[in-house]
């Protein structure tokens, strides 16, 4: 049985690979930089947590080095690239591949620090395979570090599982309403990114009230992720000086797939502006159904979009006026973009990221 140790955070895309893999014969270990995340239970039973009880890099070194000795991997897997990530080029003679996930925010905002940046370059440099979630990464990664050989990138995103997404009962959609106290008639602007600076959340807000006096039936719909209290506070401010809280739900908890997948198919529109970025899973998620994405307008994402084709892109990104223009064009024209926008993207996700074909691809990443 071949062991793999990932070295990662309990997060919805490491529950769904890591479940994956021990269900198909693999020895899983995660070690957990921090604390928070997911609860063990969403993880399947066979696979075994081991947690950092440190930030500070000369314990982590240590204690990283210690499970790796206990363990004896074949393969180490690094999800996002910070200063950990030299720590596994020391093998001290035990033999292991070692790979390395870039997400986005590790490589777009970690690697400005230039002591960051080498950590990052060295382990790049020495690691096996780099798996490149977007063509993008690969003309990132050629700007930001070198000396890393383009055998070595390995173009695999982990799709999303189209049957499900489009699994979903009319009554779990009233259902999710009723708790939430929803009206039946209310239009639903989704934000399924976390609350910190990075993901822009604050023009979102500024542009509800100009929402609201077009649509007053707007509900504006916020769930948490990984939050930073502080900005969760701003948010919060910013909601009750414009006065507009019975417009805002927010959702300050982990939700799972099947709350997501219910979540998503509800709402007319899903936001997802951020100044930087990757390839987020939940932005896959939003493409198999029929909420109108608007996106920001990155370099990353135009391989997925082409305005008014399949979403439209927020072009200056703090300007919540735009942001609300382009909320108010949707909803006034929902029947038509929905279809339209639908039937390009639906398309894609079925042929390119598809879970059941990208699923096989996972397994031959790890088997050779």
């Amino acid at each position: 049985m071949k062991k793999i140790c990932f070295i990662s955070d309990k997060n919805i895309v490491m529950k769904k690979i890591c479940n994956f893999l021990a269900e198909n014969n693999f020895e899983i270990h995660i070690i957990c930089r921090h604390y928070n995340g997911l609860d063990k239970n969403y993880f399947h039973q066979n696979i075994v947590f081991h947690q950092l009880t440190s930030q500070s890099m000369i314990k982590k070194f240590f204690q990283i080095n210690r499970i790796i000795r206990q363990i004896q991997p074949n393969i180490i897997h690094l999800h996002q690239i910070h200063k950990d990530s030299i720590i596994p080029i020391f093998k001290f003679g035990r033999k292991y591949k070692y790979f390395i996930t870039i997400w986005g925010s590790d490589i777009n905002l970690y690697s400005k620090k230039i002591i960051n940046r080498i950590s990052q370059n060295l382990g790049l440099i020495f690691c096996d395979k780099i798996q490149l979630l977007s063509p993008y990464f690969e003309r990132k990664i050629r700007k930001t570090f070198f000396g890393i050989t383009r055998n070595k990138l390995i173009l695999l995103s982990w799709g999303i599982d189209y049957d499900f997404f489009h699994n979903y009962s009319i009554k779990e959609i009233e259902l999710f309403k009723s708790e939430y106290k929803i009206g039946e008639n209310d239009f639903i602007i989704l934000s399924f990114r976390n609350f910190k600076d990075l993901y822009n959340l604050i023009t979102l807000v500024k542009a509800m009230p100009i929402v609201l006096k077009k649509y007053p039936n707007s509900k504006f719909v916020f769930v948490r992720g990984t939050g930073d209290k502080k900005y969760i506070q701003k948010i919060k401010d910013l909601i009750k000086e414009l006065n507009i809280k019975d417009n805002f739900i927010f959702i300050d908890k982990f939700i799972d797939q099947e709350e997501l997948k219910i979540m998503i198919n509800a709402s007319k529109i899903n936001i997802n502006i951020p100044f930087k970025d990757g390839l987020p899973a939940s932005l896959l998620e939003i493409m198999a159904t029929r909420s109108i994405p608007i996106v920001s307008n990155l370099e990353n994402y135009k391989p997925f979009f082409k305005a008014n084709k399949n979403g439209f892109f927020l072009n200056e990104l703090e300007n919540h006026n735009e942001l609300a223009e382009l909320i108010i064009k949707s909803l006034n024209n929902y029947d038509e973009f929905s279809v339209k926008f639908y039937k390009v993207n639906n398309n894609y996700i079925k042929k390119y990221q598809n879970w059941e074909i990208q699923s096989k691809e996972l397994l031959e990443f790890y088997n050779n």
